[in-house]
């Protein structure tokens, strides 16, 4: 028998916040509805995002994609024909861990 209680854990006081997240409120004109995906994974990397958009590509759901640059942060912005937008944030310094949590968020004008 195995026991995953405490493979969640509790909130320990060390929690460190999302840098994607905030650098998305920061340097963008949206704000973070929720994460896109799961919150347990770590950050997408640019060619799993290009293999996705590709998919949303084949069943026409895009209505526009769009970038932002922000050194050190890049914004790739894909805006959906059903009405939400998703965001995934890189850092263009770091290429591993930069965000401390998932970079890929359901956005909405501020």
């Amino acid at each position: 028998m195995f026991n995953f209680s405490n493979a969640l854990g509790n909130k320990s006081g060390n929690n460190i916040e999302n840098r994607c997240k905030i650098a998305v409120s920061e340097n963008t004109d949206y704000k973070v509805l929720g994460i896109y995906g799961s919150g347990l994974e770590s950050e997408w990397q640019p060619v799993a995002v290009y293999v996705l958009l590709k998919e949303i590509y084949k069943f026409k759901v895009l209505r526009r994609e769009f970038k932002h640059l922000s050194p050190p942060w890049q914004f790739d912005f894909v805006e959906m024909s059903f009405g939400k937008t998703v965001v995934f944030v890189y850092n263009l310094e770091t290429k591993f861990n930069y965000c401390a949590g998932p970079n890929s968020f359901f956005v909405k004008k501020k």
